[in-house]
């Protein structure tokens, strides 16, 4: 074999060099550490606008300004250290579907989109289990046999797609696929038949509604569990933990011609914007990405509907949650203004009533004690600008709180 050429004297060595100083080993733990340094500029950032908002203009806002610009430009920074491609994550699923198609005697083509999506690296690690019992679900639920899939028109090859992209401040991970979808009227039918709903309630729900239904425990449409999908974690496990990291999941379905899910999750696990809000003079924080619009609530216009507050809202009943009772508080005196948050979890909805609107805040969420880590709806706390501590509001189990309100 003969010898490869030898560089000139002196280029390849320096070309490695040069290489070797564009990238540096980091221990996760340091970064993590960056992260919450910057957590703690904010909050310090977050204190000084307080300051500056009720004292004299000038120099301080202008200062103020600087070390806001600083602030976001130093934590996009760190947070893009954080960053992985969700590509990592998806480098599993191919070997997943063949072996699952081959287990099950189905033909599948796997299609991936959006890899180099880039995703925190807690998150990566943290949607594997989800989003491989979704993609086993799509393939054992979804995507019928060969024959039946002939039977219907349909190539004798299901599709699955697994795809990544960014919309604004989270990622999108879309699960797809072109199998026989969820019939709405069955779904009905074994939520009469498990005692999930009054027959009066299941015949008024929408089909948006319906697709809901398989994330409730235990809920499932087939007689016997199946081994592929029907053991471990489960749909409604998927939903918690995907709403621990912050996130939701909506479904669209057609039968006969597929079902899709779609996981929301944050960029980043470490700041929050929040709406902060103050109901019965305590102080809460919700997700601003869930918060749609803010409103005046008229007293006038609410009705009762099944036993639930609604009130009409672009030609909508919208169900409302009075955040004062949730809090076990007193409620707002009579004549008193009160607004209402339209909050949106995938195709569900609900309107929290809040006493005031405070306005806009990048928050740091601070896990909770022991004592209030099991405390249902709260997220965690953060510090505000004015050194207070407020609640962050778990919207996705506030709004399902308000949905077994409903089916009760």
């Amino acid at each position: 074999m003969a010898a490869a050429a030898a560089p000139a004297h002196g280029s390849a060595p320096a070309a490695r060099v040069a290489a070797a100083e564009t990238t540096v080993r980091v221990d996760t733990a340091r970064l993590d550490a960056l992260v919450n340094f910057i957590g703690e500029l904010v909050l310090v950032r977050n204190r000084i606008a307080n300051l500056a908002a009720h004292g004299e203009g000038g120099p301080l806002e202008r200062a103020v300004g600087e070390l806001d610009r600083v602030t976001n430009d130093l934590q996009a920074a760190v947070m893009r250290t954080r960053m992985q491609p969700v590509g990592r994550l998806f480098q599993r699923f191919p070997r997943i579907a063949r072996d699952l198609a081959r287990q099950l005697g189905k033909q599948v083509q796997l299609e991936l989109e959006g890899e180099d999506t880039q995703l925190d690296r807690n998150l990566v690690e943290a949607l594997a289990d989800p989003l491989v019992h979704l993609v086993r679900n799509a393939l054992d639920h979804g995507i019928e046999p060969p024959d039946a899939r002939a039977a219907a028109g349909k190539p004798p090859a299901g599709r699955v797609r697994l795809a990544a992209s960014q919309e604004g401040e989270h990622i999108v991970i879309t699960i797809a696929d072109d199998g026989r979808g969820m019939d709405p009227a069955l779904l009905r039918r074994k939520a009469v038949e498990k005692g999930v709903l009054a027959a009066e309630r299941a015949e008024r729900m929408a089909d948006e509604e319906c697709y809901e239904l398989i994330f409730l425990p235990g809920f499932s449409t087939r007689s016997e569990i199946s081994d592929i999908s029907g053991r471990g974690v489960g749909m409604d496990v998927v939903k918690t933990r995907v709403a621990e990291l912050g996130g939701t999941i909506a479904v669209r379905s057609q039968p006969g011609r597929g079902s899709e899910i779609k996981v929301s999750v944050p960029l980043t696990l470490a700041i929050l914007r929040a709406l902060m809000v103050r109901v019965g003079g305590r102080m809460l924080a919700l997700p601003l990405a869930n918060v749609s619009e803010v409103f005046e609530l008229d007293a006038a216009r609410v009705r009762s509907v099944d036993g639930r507050e609604v009130v009409a809202h672009r030609a909508r009943p919208l169900p409302l949650n009075r955040l004062d009772r949730w809090l076990g508080g007193a409620g707002a005196a009579a004549g008193a203004r009160q607004h209402v948050a339209v909050v949106h979890i995938g195709h569900q909805r609900v309107g929290c009533v809040v006493h005031e609107v405070v306005g806009r805040e990048e928050v740091v969420i601070k896990p909770l004690g022991a004592l209030l880590r099991q405390v249902p709806g709260i997220a965690g706390a953060t510090i505000t600008g004015d050194g207070r501590i407020a609640l962050i509001v778990d919207l996705v189990a506030l709004l399902r709180a308000s949905s077994m309100e409903r089916v009760a």
